[in-house]
């Protein structure tokens, strides 16, 4: 019988030492708190095959947040893909709690391929530029996901005008569900973490989210909002 986790979203306290993954080409000055059910990821790019959600810097400005794998195997090497693109990310009062208004590029679950190494997906999240507007080349990726493979994050940047991170963290995720039916490329070297990390802080604010599924297998994911706050069901 499948089993139903209930998580928890909200504020994170300012902390020193953020992490996006190795290889990811942007760092933050804090740390970012991503939980899968009553696991709080410690240290960053700790390995977990579950569901996530987040909880970020509070702060009356908006944010736009990236979810970002590195390690897409592709044409004998690996590549980055866009899961993620949300804007007009506010927290919620005294609670901390996200609101995630828009998803010009909705969540895409994390899928790596059976068999393969584990994936790095890096949540970072940066200040949003007044009167923000996602250029429309990069909307064609919610229509067609293939067009998320490649997504190049420092020209989007660049591009977009965003300026330093305020906070970044990562998951590695493994799907351990069968054998590998293809050969890979190999993983990707490792490289030293752009900042030591720091214990990261408790959740204190609260919104539903429900996952259903076994303790090794992604479950699929649809995004909901309810009362402009954010919530996943798994």
């Amino acid at each position: 019988m499948p089993t139903k986790t209930t998580l928890s979203l909200g504020a994170l306290i300012a902390l020193a030492g953020a992490q996006s993954a190795p290889g990811f080409p942007v760092s933050a000055s804090q740390q970012l708190t991503v939980k899968y059910g009553n696991n709080t990821v410690s240290p960053p790019g700790e390995l977990i095959p579950r569901g996530v959600w987040y909880a970020g810097e509070r702060g009356a400005s908006p944010g736009l947040l990236l979810m970002v794998d590195i390690d897409v195997p592709r044409n004998g090497t690996r590549v980055p893909l866009l899961h993620w693109m949300a804007t007009n990310v506010t927290s919620q009062g005294s609670s901390g709690a996200l609101n995630v208004p828009n998803s010009p590029v909705p969540y895409l679950q994390p899928s790596p391929p059976v068999g393969d190494v584990p994936h790095a997906y890096t949540f970072i999240v940066f200040p949003q530029p007044a009167n923000f507007t996602v250029p429309a080349k990069y909307l064609a990726l919610a229509q067609n996901q293939s067009l998320r493979v490649g997504f190049n994050t420092s020209a989007f940047i660049a591009e977009v005008g965003l300026k330093q991170a305020i906070a970044a963290n990562y998951i590695t995720v493994q799907n351990l569900t069968g054998t590998a039916a293809t050969t890979f490329p190999p993983a990707r070297p490792t490289q030293s973490p752009s900042a030591t990390p720091s214990k990261p802080a408790q959740f204190t604010g609260t919104a539903p989210l429900s996952m259903v599924g076994g303790a090794t297998m992604w479950a699929g994911l649809a995004a909901a909002m309810l009362a402009g706050v954010a919530a996943v069901a798994l």
